[in-house]
Formats: structure tokens, sequence, C-alpha cells
């Protein structure tokens, strides 16, 4: 480390009281994330529906169920959410389309 960079980190920290240094608002945390395996199959498909702009996918399946939310999906439903949407990104992928259709992107 250069000698001049560590003396003048030393002089911040000498200077900043002990609790200035560890003092974090909690708001600048993110809030705790739901870790179960749900809230990660719901992460997922937002995830590919974000990055490729289908999002009307994911409002058509719900359509189809009569939910207004993922949430309100059945385990089983939300499974195939995500087995639709990740056979999507593998359609897109692989370039599967109509005969008479431009190749998919």
């Amino acid at each position: 480390m250069n000698p001049l960079l560590r003396d003048e980190l030393a002089a911040i920290i000498s200077e900043a009281s002990p609790s200035a240094i560890w003092a974090v608002s909690t708001d600048d945390l993110p809030a705790p994330l739901d870790a179960s395996p749900r809230a990660r199959k719901m992460r997922a498909i937002v995830r590919i529906a974000d990055s490729r702009g289908w999002r009307s996918a994911i409002v058509h399946f719900l359509d189809l169920k009569g939910v207004s939310h993922m949430t309100e999906l059945t385990p089983p439903q939300l499974d195939d959410l995500l087995e639709r949407m990740n056979g999507y990104v593998d359609a897109a992928e692989t370039g599967c389309s109509l005969a008479d259709c431009p190749p998919a992107h």
C-alpha cells in the first residue's frame, strides 16, 4: 500500500468516532430477501420475463388461471409457469419458429 495513502487513511480513521465508523442507517439496507423455494421460483419467472420483455406471458398465464397475482397460484401452477418460461427461453435460443414465420430471437 502507498505510504501516503496509508497515513491519510489512518488520519481519517483516528479523527472519526468509533460509533460514526460503524453507524449504518437501516434505510440504506435492502429488505430481507425471502429465500423460500416459492419466492425463488417467482423471482426466476420475473427475471426471465424482464430479460426478454415477456411480462405479457405472465399476465396471460394469470388470466388463464383466473388469478390477479403470482402469489395466488398454487404450487403446481407456479411450477407450470416456470416450466413454460424456461420453455420459451429454450425455444427462442434454439430458433424454434413456425415454418412460415421469421426465426425467433
